[in-house]
């Protein structure tokens, strides 16, 4: 009997080890994928309904990131890109983008995805969905699909 709950004993303790090692797989959340952004929260407010109103039937070409095994690229509003490098920790759910050049903004929309963007930290992801977070709680929602 004593044997039987230490076996017992045993098998809970390794399970719960290999529980609590669970790690994201960067490559299956970011290479290769383009996410389209849905919605973001900045500054405690909630702009996702600002976010549908710049797709247009006429520019659908925005609002989107690209990753590849170690680069980005991506476009915020018609006309502005963005590109530069990025590393994460599936771990921990970190991710930091190193912006190549910070491109001349005057839509204040476009500033605010730029200044997180710039300052992200952590990424929480699902199958179909991607958010990214800086450091100030403020977040950008992504999406498969605009």
């Amino acid at each position: 009997m004593k044997a039987m709950k230490t076996i017992l004993a045993l098998m809970v303790t390794l399970l719960a080890l290999t529980a609590c090692n669970k790690e994201d797989d960067i490559d299956e959340i970011f290479v290769g994928r383009t996410w389209f952004m849905t919605g973001i929260a900045y500054n405690g407010a909630n702009n996702s309904s600002e976010t549908r109103n710049f797709y247009t039937d006429t520019d659908r070409n925005c609002y989107f990131i690209t990753f590849s095994s170690n680069t980005f690229q991506g476009k915020l509003s018609s006309g502005v890109t963005i590109s530069g490098t990025w590393q994460a920790n599936g771990k921990h759910q970190t991710i930091t983008l190193n912006l190549q050049q910070k491109p001349s903004l005057d839509n204040l929309f476009d500033k605010q995805l730029l200044n997180i963007l710039s300052n992200v930290q952590s990424y929480k992801s699902g199958a179909d969905f991607l958010q990214l977070k800086d450091n100030n709680q403020n977040t950008i929602q992504f999406g498969n699909n605009r």
